[in-house]
């Protein structure tokens, strides 16, 4: 079987795209912020999507996640969203995962 990677050059591409909107809109209620970047990484995904991918959307989702933390932790003084914060927040407002990839549920937060 071969087995297909997203190129580097498009993966960095779309995750620019992604951190510029993050940055822009942080602004945004966490609410409006959450639908964008769904619809974002669900279209992702479904461009993305083929076989021997998972690791690339993986690592994709993972890097999403970690430019949203940082642009809401400077949203205003009191400083920054902690991992614990951040995961609370994606265990209500669920985030696409690709086909084929279960999360591992965490008790503990990420460092």
């Amino acid at each position: 079987m071969v087995k297909r990677k997203t190129a580097d050059s498009r993966f960095h591409r779309a995750f620019r795209k992604i951190a510029e909107w993050c940055r822009l809109n942080r602004h945004l209620p966490i609410g409006e912020q959450y639908q964008v970047l769904w619809r974002k990484l669900h279209g992702h995904f479904a461009y993305y999507g083929i076989i021997g991918n998972v690791q690339s959307l993986q690592r994709f989702r993972y890097e999403v996640i970690r430019v949203w933390r940082k642009w809401l932790s400077r949203r205003d003084r009191e400083g920054s969203w902690p991992w614990a914060r951040m995961n609370e927040l994606l265990r209500y407002l669920l985030l696409p995962v690709p086909k084929g990839w279960v999360p591992p549920l965490r008790s503990e937060p990420v460092t």
